[in-house]
């Protein structure tokens, strides 16, 4: 009989433990199922959230691209209208003036939206003055007047002696050589107050003047001028034509002057700077 409680006791601890360590196993398993379904809600809401945060990216390029094509584009129109007015004006002027040559371009860096051009004409010279005002007017407008023009262009018509207005230097002899880019030298002399360095190309006679008593050099302003010729060029001549340049350009100065002949008549260009003459003769025609 005691051998049988014995059994039965023993019977019954085994199933306790079976028991335990079924509920073990059960409480493990949902541990794990939970776990599982964790990682996959974070799975999930980390897909969300990188889709959200490419599709933000994606609406931040497309806006920064549209905003960036609306600034080229008007840009671009800006600087059509800039030319159109260019354009325009020479279109009248062309029938106002017939057979005189006049630039394409303004040979401005800005305020061609404001360029302004009147002129005057008779039967033995064209003159055409530049300027920029605070608002773009007819051409001619009486007002135009009142403005600084930074360029002047005069035609003289039916010339008998081309040289005695062109002021062409034959190149200089006896004089110190200064080198002035590559190999082109220039010559210098002081006179009344001044420094001149001249150089010759071609056709074409180059006088740069300094003055003493402001302290300028010659030099620098001769490397430029030389430059610019040899980035545009200048007229097609025929006759000795001239470029004179005194140092320093503000406006309204008009202290770069090319003179040339075409034909019968003689063109001057005056500019308050040397770049802008050299860029509206490019484009004369």
């Amino acid at each position: 009989m005691k051998k049988n409680r014995k059994n039965l006791a023993l019977l019954l601890l085994a199933a306790s433990l079976l028991a335990g360590c079924a509920g073990q196993s059960n409480s493990q398993s949902s541990q794990s199922s939970q776990a599982k379904s964790e990682k996959k809600a974070e799975s999930k809401a980390s897909s969300k959230s990188a889709a959200k945060s490419v599709a933000g990216s994606a609406v931040s390029s497309t806006k920064s691209s549209s905003s960036q094509a609306s600034s080229k584009s008007a840009a671009s129109s800006s600087q059509r209208a800039d030319a159109n007015r260019m354009g325009t004006l020479t279109s009248q002027l062309r029938v106002k003036l017939p057979g005189m040559l006049l630039p394409a371009a303004d040979g401005l860096g800005r305020g061609s939206s404001n360029l302004n051009i009147r002129y005057t004409s008779s039967s033995s010279q064209n003159v055409v003055y530049y300027s920029v005002g605070n608002s773009p007017l007819a051409l001619n407008d009486s007002r135009i007047a009142s403005e600084k023009p930074y360029a002047v262009l005069t035609e003289k018509k039916n010339v008998a002696d081309a040289s005695s207005l062109i002021n062409y230097q034959e190149p200089k002899t006896g004089l110190p050589a200064v080198k002035i880019a590559g190999n082109v030298t220039g010559t210098e002399e002081g006179a009344a107050g001044s420094t001149y360095l001249q150089f010759n190309q071609g056709q074409w006679s180059f006088v740069v003047r300094a003055s003493n008593v402001q302290g300028q050099k010659p030099l620098p302003t001769a490397k430029k001028l030389l430059a610019l010729y040899q980035q545009y060029g200048l007229p097609d001549t025929a006759a000795k034509s001239s470029v004179q340049v005194d140092v320093g350009e503000s406006l309204g100065s008009l202290n770069t002057v090319i003179t040339w002949a075409k034909g019968s008549s003689v063109y001057q260009l005056k500019a308050h700077s040397t770049e802008t003459a050299f860029k509206m003769l490019k484009s004369l025609n």
